[in-house]
């Protein structure tokens, strides 16, 4: 393996030989070597006569190995160097203007002209700018901001929403129209509670112009819910509501302390549901359009009951009206009266069983007296009574309801 070092050692001897032979060069030129001009008034002389020399060639270093195919140590390469120069930027004109915010669907406004929304890289010339953000329902944000030319600013704009709903005279506050807050229009209707999309929705309460008050649950401006309304007459429903009426389990109260409770249907109860009377009456049973109707039973304050069907507030139907005094009446009602087959029961024991008509024993009639005896007797024929298995017509015995 050959050692690289004799080699580069060469290469170096050469190249200071080279540098050396053209600084003697320049230094034996007649050029570079100062010789005064002949002076016009002076003697000549006689000059030595000139003797040629042959030029002596200067020795080549020898090598004592051949010269290497390798490159030359880039060290002393004397390729040109080129320097690239780019020419001056231009002076910047105008500014950058970055526009952000916490909301979506604003706008903006630079010196009072609408630009468009944020999110938006403007530039602007040098100078000063009011900034302002804006939307429906939210605060506006202002800044002033003075720029120059090659400035780059990014400005966060921080709305806040507001939550207060306020009308009056037919406007909304900062249209906005959904949260809590108040209504008055000129009509005179009041509420405080909560809004969507200008409706009342939500929990509020409503005083209305002929002096009605609501406090409850709401729906599309609608009493929708549960809640309470004072009427004019001094009535007050406590219950759920749907579309401004009693609708689902409630109670009414009314001024006279008659109560109501159950299932209401369009403001009316409908279905299963109780009565209680200020004298002490108590219904239980069905109702229809706020009437008793259906089944039920009745209590009436002297202890008196009726259990049966009714119909339009009477009854109507079959059913047992207990007096009292204890005298008892089963069979058929209609329109309140005992119409039909029945019987009618003493405490005595005594009966009075008929077909009866607007509330009377009509036709034939069966008497049993509290003894026991039977007599039949004909309304045909008033005070006349036959005993059962005899045609002997006697005295009826005396007895209430005949």
């Amino acid at each position: 393996m050959i050692d690289p070092k004799p080699l580069l050692f060469a290469n170096f001897l050469a190249v200071m030989l080279l540098v050396t032979a053209g600084f003697a060069t320049i230094q034996r030129s007649p050029e570079l070597v100062g010789t005064k001009k002949p002076d016009p008034g002076a003697v000549p002389t006689e000059q030595a006569p000139i003797v040629e020399r042959s030029a002596q060639k200067e020795p080549e270093p020898t090598s004592p190995e051949p010269a290497s195919a390798e490159p030359a140590d880039p060290l002393f390469d004397p390729s040109p160097v080129i320097v690239q120069t780019q020419p001056p930027e231009p002076e910047p004109r105008v500014a950058n203007l970055t526009l952000r915010s916490n909301v979506y669907g604003d706008r903006v406004l630079i010196n009072g002209e609408q630009r468009g929304s944020t999110a938006m890289d403007v530039e602007l010339e040098p100078g000063t700018y009011e900034i302002e953000v804006r939307k429906q329902g939210h605060s506006t944000w202002r800044r002033q901001v003075a720029v120059d030319a090659g400035d780059d600013h990014t400005l966060m704009a921080r709305l806040e929403r507001y939550t207060t709903v306020e009308y009056r005279n037919g406007t909304w506050k900062h249209g906005v129209k959904t949260g809590e807050g108040t209504y008055r229009d000129e009509e005179g209707l009041r509420y405080e509670g909560d809004f969507e999309d200008g409706e009342f929705h939500g929990e509020g309460t409503a005083h209305f112009p002929d002096g009605r008050v609501y406090e409850g649950e709401w729906k599309d401006s609608k009493m929708h819910g549960e809640g309470e309304l004072q009427l004019t007459n001094g009535d007050v429903y406590e219950g759920y509501f749907r579309n401004n009426q009693f609708s689902g389990r409630g109670t009414l109260t009314a001024s006279n302390g008659d109560t109501f409770t159950g299932n209401w249907e369009d403001g009316e109860l409908n279905g299963h549901g109780t009565m209680t009377t200020a004298e002490g009456m108590m219904y239980v049973g069905d109702f229809r359009d706020g009437e008793l109707h259906g089944k039920g039973t009745l209590t009436y304050p002297d202890g008196g009951t009726y259990k049966g069907e009714f119909a339009n507030n009477l009854y109507h139907g079959h059913g047992e009206r207990t007096y009292a005094s204890g005298r008892r009446y089963e069979g058929e009602f209609v329109e309140g009266r005992f119409h039909g087959q029945g019987e009618i029961r003493h405490p005595s024991g005594a009966s009075i069983e008929s077909t009866f008509r607007e509330g009377d024993p009509y036709g034939e009639v069966t008497l049993t007296t509290p003894e026991g005896e039977i007599f039949t007797a004909r309304t045909s024929e008033p005070g006349v009574c036959y005993r059962r298995n005899s045609y002997r017509a006697t005295q009826c015995p005396a007895m209430e309801g005949w």
